[in-house]
């Protein structure tokens, strides 16, 4: 019998890119702040989560704050989904899946294979 001993390759990862639509400089803090419906859309979806205390907007800039990033104008940001462990991955992971934009941001879906 033969016996596959090396790393899987086929796998899928997600990422998110975050687009600065502004003239000045913003930041992921911003950008959470900007969009309070990310957090609630989250929880109207995934509804087990509703009650849960970890998910609110106020935790939710905490780990933006904690995983912040500047964006210059016309910057991409790539931030990838729950295997990091974070709140804010694991909300943008399923939260930002059908793109969207706002006064200052826009942003879209990306998978890849690993």
């Amino acid at each position: 019998m033969k016996v596959k001993k090396s790393f899987v390759t086929n796998s899928s990862s997600t990422a998110f890119i975050i687009t600065n639509k502004t003239k000045m400089k913003k930041s992921i803090v911003d950008f959470v702040k900007e969009n309070p419906q990310i957090i609630e859309n989250f929880k109207r979806e995934y509804d087990w989560y509703s009650d849960d205390e970890r998910f609110t907007q106020e935790n939710l800039i905490t780990s933006a704050k904690d995983n912040n990033m500047s964006l210059k104008p016309g910057d991409n940001y790539c931030v990838f989904g729950d295997e990091q462990g974070t709140l804010i991955g694991q909300i943008f992971d399923y939260a930002l899946r059908d793109g969207g934009s706002s006064k200052n941001f826009r942003w879209k879906f990306k998978e890849y294979l690993r």
